[in-house]
């Protein structure tokens, strides 16, 4: 693969240098135009490959690793030194039940059965070399622990690269689809740039229907929902979803109505309207974060107030959800948002609670809405988004949809656990 495969393969340049209400406008241009991204202001975004520029991967620095190792004075563990200063005790349950006479070989799945680790096992003596600890027991058993067992305590996937402007995406340009289908780089790229930034962008690629599966086929499978395997988003004279005309949708989330929703979203373009219909992407997580700062007490009644979506399909079925708009982790970090007007269940909170609520929602909505917020992108035919659609929302401007040809994008949904762990396979130091 060239470097002209990755950086800056199809750039998104502003379509002027007063961005226009609501987000920047841009466009997926040809291979051949490969003049640097500007901001909004002309400055430039990225540098172009004989610049120095290229995709960034995760923060720099080398990750810590252990450097000494002794048996803790009540032999019931292991003190472990770390090169970043960091000192902790592992207990013996720990070492016995992650010793490589743990696991299986072939599988590597873990064979030994939590009754075989002994909770009062001793320990006599202990070293650290590159390999990893050699551990002796009392009763003269030994153990050894390897150093990829040991570094995945300290294991951390890299933070997201968080947008609350659309000049502020790390890696905006467009990679070829070519690479992706054909190169294993080009194809890590990608993932590291929707795992960081939750989307990336595919250009030059066909134009028939269908050639989404081939996108979807280099990481995982297709989620197939009530819409189909595949689904068209184009204007219809009978639309089961208002996705299927010509109005413009505001910023949203795909199906929060489902449980769970779809994680990883694909959109191809086949035909592009002549004006109109531009794509729009926000950072939803961006967002929340900045509510939490800016508006704590709305931030925690989004995350704690379960709401209802639901949608009826044309057949009768009814699909059902209630989750908070922001959903955070046992730990605090976000997981996913929630955000689909058109979706919205009549509220059935306590009557003095709708109100509070509805202004923590619009304080969400505000943020999202912000001029500069999003990202506008018209989509040129072979061109493909690939987005997160626990954190990216997305909407579309109006279009003509009484053309000859008109804007014609065909979706799919997948799981996001595919390509995560895609990238793992690629990136095994990992770098994203």
């Amino acid at each position: 693969m060239t470097p002209e495969d990755l950086a800056p393969a199809a750039p998104l340049p502003a379509v002027g240098r007063t961005p226009p209400k609501g987000g920047r406008e841009a466009n997926l241009s040809s291979p051949s135009g490969r003049e640097p991204l500007s901001s909004p202001s002309g400055g430039e975004l990225l540098s172009s490959p004989s610049g120095g520029g290229g995709p960034r991967r995760g923060g720099g620095g080398l990750p810590p690793h252990p450097v000494a190792a002794s048996v803790a004075d009540d032999a019931r563990g292991i003190e472990l030194a770390w090169s970043d200063g960091l000192r902790e005790t592992l207990p013996a349950a720990w070492l016995i039940d992650n010793g490589e006479d743990a696991f299986d070989g072939p599988t590597g799945q873990r064979r030994l059965g939590l009754g075989a680790v002994d909770p009062q096992a001793r320990l006599q003596c202990g070293g650290l070399d590159a390999a990893g600890l050699t551990i002796s027991l009392e009763g003269g058993a030994m153990l050894a622990v390897s150093r990829h067992r040991l570094l995945s305590r300290r294991r951390s996937p890299p933070a997201p690269a968080l947008w609350l402007e659309a000049a502020a995406i790390e890696t905006p340009d467009a990679i070829s689809a070519d690479a992706y289908l054909n190169d294993d780089e080009a194809l890590a790229e990608t993932a590291s740039r929707i795992a960081r930034q939750g989307l990336a962008f595919l250009t030059g690629g066909l134009t028939e229907p269908g050639y989404v599966e081939r996108i979807v086929a280099r990481f995982g499978f297709i989620r197939e929902t009530n819409y189909g395997r595949l689904f068209d988003v184009r204007s219809e004279p009978r639309p089961s979803n208002l996705a299927y005309t010509a109005e413009a949708l505001d910023l949203h989330t795909d199906n929060p109505y489902r449980d769970p929703p779809p994680t990883l979203q694909l959109l191809h373009a086949i035909h592009a309207d002549a004006t109109g219909g531009a794509t729009c992407f926000a950072d939803g997580f961006a967002h929340a974060e900045a509510l939490a700062r800016t508006a704590p007490e709305a931030f925690d009644r989004l995350a704690r107030t379960p709401v209802e979506f639901a949608y009826r399909a044309p057949d009768g079925a009814v699909y059902r959800a209630r989750r908070p708009l922001i959903e955070q982790g046992p730990d605090g970090a976000l997981v996913a948002v929630r955000l689909n007007h058109r979706s919205l269940a009549p509220l059935d909170l306590a009557d003095r609670e709708i109100a509070p609520w509805y202004d923590a929602y619009r304080a969400f909505h505000d943020l999202l809405h912000a001029p500069l917020a999003a990202l506008k992108v018209r989509l040129l035919p072979g061109d493909v988004v690939l987005f997160d659609n626990r954190r990216i929302v997305h909407g579309r401007e109006a279009y003509d949809g009484g053309a000859s040809t008109g804007r014609w994008l065909q979706g799919c949904y997948a799981d996001i656990d595919g390509l995560l762990a895609t990238l793992a396979r690629l990136r095994p130091d990992g770098l994203a």
